[in-house]
């Protein structure tokens, strides 16, 4: 059998419910609250003010050109064959020697003219192979523009030049034809030139670029010479000879300044 028992006071369940209230906010402060031991740093990103991570890139030129000071390279085609060598001083200025052989071969060379105006009307002809040879070289000075592959050069070098030809001249008139064996020589022509070029140097030591260099020849001394000089309808005399040797030295002329392009792939260590 159950019996009730009566509360000895009636404040007793609203002191209970008051101290519940009190504990439990307590535990909620502290459990919501930060500890002041330790320090929240902000995440990297734009609109906190931190700077942005940086990539790594592979050095740049000048520090390429510091890393490989010396050079050899050059170039070859068909009839063309450059040699060169180079040592950076520092970033931005290197010195070297450059040597070169170009060669030039014309075959059948024809040309036909028809004379109305004099006397007398007729055909003229000239057939012709000749070949050309320009050889020397030069010492430069380059200038690196800035951080770019770009640079400017100064060049003083030496030249020689020589051109060798057989020339067979007709008319059809008095169907009389001449056969001649020209050669004409220069040099040597001292020169400056000035260049504007670029290089590009790799990681691995392999560079390659081109140069192109307008130069200015001194005053030098031409050769003429005429030899094997025949006539179909008569014995070439020697008035012959000294006015073909005449003619051909008005008829060749080399000018006072030229523009050379370079190439060249190379190795630098």
């Amino acid at each position: 059998m159950f019996s009730f028992q009566k509360p000895a006071s009636p404040f007793f369940p609203i002191l209970s419910v008051l101290l519940l209230f009190i504990l439990s906010s307590q535990v909620w402060t502290q459990t919501t609250e930060p500890s002041s031991d330790k320090t929240i740093e902000p995440a990297p990103g734009p609109m906190n003010g931190l700077p942005p991570e940086k990539t790594p890139s592979g050095p740049s030129q000048p520090e390429l050109r510091e890393k490989f000071k010396n050079q050899i390279g050059g170039f070859a085609l068909e009839r063309y064959s450059s040699f060169q060598i180079a040592r950076m001083l520092d970033s931005q200025w290197a010195i070297g020697l450059n040597g070169y052989v170009n060669s030039y071969v014309n075959r059948f060379d024809n040309d036909t003219a028809y004379s109305y105006f004099l006397p007398p009307h007729d055909f003229y002809g000239r057939l012709r192979n000749y070949q050309e040879r320009y050889w020397g070289g030069a010492f430069f000075v380059q200038r690196f523009v800035a951080d770019s592959p770009f640079f400017v050069s100064l060049w003083l070098g030496r030249e020689h030049y020589q051109k060798n030809q057989t020339a067979f001249y007709w008319e059809s008139a008095g169907n009389t034809y001449r056969l001649e064996k020209d050669s004409y020589s220069s040099g040597p022509r001292n020169y400056a030139g000035f260049g504007v070029g670029f290089r590009f140097q790799t990681t691995s030591g392999l560079f390659f670029g081109w140069e192109g260099v307008w130069s200015w020849y001194s005053p030098y001394h031409n050769s003429f010479s005429v030899s094997d000089l025949y006539y179909s309808d008569r014995t070439a005399s020697i008035g012959d000879l000294l006015y073909r040797k005449y003619a051909y030295q008005n008829g060749e002329r080399l000018p006072g300044s030229s523009f050379g392009l370079n190439l060249f792939v190379g190795w630098a260590f």
